[in-house]
């Protein structure tokens, strides 16, 4: 990180720390919401609240805090639910590139790297481990849907036909495989993608969420 940057962040965080350190010593840390066994604490719900404020560049002041709280809730019931049945499943692995690749975006959003990163999280008090064991559990999530549902993932390859059809005039050979590959992707994350929402759906129809 150049030392240009380094001092617009730092700037950056000095001024929203004197609101943070305000409105976080407010705060007492009490359970928001039961999911299942499962306990989100107001620190849980605090925390998550400044990092998406923090990773999407907004200033902490109460009015963002209080319109990225909704938010926070639900996205902490989404990780509580999706960490049970990775639990369940005793799911383990994961692509660590992916979530080297996620750090590096975000940081990279924020003009720094990742021990930039870090040091912004460590300087608003905001749990850096806990931001990187969120993005965990979508990768573990992955990893769980594929091998739940790897053998109904087959795709129609004369609709991957009919489509490069459609694209594939003036073009080379190279092009239209190319074109091919993107398509037939394209498509087998769409399926991914529904069997993840479909599943995430049965899973939330049968778990208790309580509100305090």
């Amino acid at each position: 990180m150049n030392k240009a940057n380094l001092i617009i962040i730092s700037v950056f965080i000095l001024l929203n720390n004197l609101i943070f350190l305000n409105l976080y010593s407010q705060i007492n840390n009490q359970i928001e919401v039961k999911v299942g066994d499962s306990l989100i604490t107001t620190i849980d719900v605090q925390n998550e609240i400044l990092t998406n404020l923090i990773v999407n560049k907004q200033k902490f002041t109460q009015e963002n805090i209080d319109n990225k709280k909704n938010y926070a809730i639900k996205y902490l019931i989404r990780q509580s639910i999706k960490k049970s049945e990775i639990d369940k499943y005793q799911i383990k692995n994961y692509r660590e590139r992916d979530l080297q690749k996620y750090i590096e975006k975000t940081a990279k959003n924020l003009n720094t790297n990742q021990k930039g990163l870090e040091k912004i999280f460590k300087q608003t008090g905001i749990d850096y481990q806990v931001f990187i064991r969120n993005h965990k559990i979508e990768l573990l999530w992955n990893t769980l849907i594929f091998q739940l549902y790897r053998n109904q993932t087959n795709i129609n390859i004369v609709d991957v036909d009919n489509e490069v059809e459609k694209i594939k005039e003036n073009k080379s050979v190279e092009e239209i495989q190319k074109a091919k590959e993107l398509i037939l992707n394209r498509k087998k994350e769409e399926k991914f993608n529904l069997f993840s929402r479909s599943h995430f759906s049965s899973l939330e129809n049968t778990i208790t969420i309580t509100f305090q």
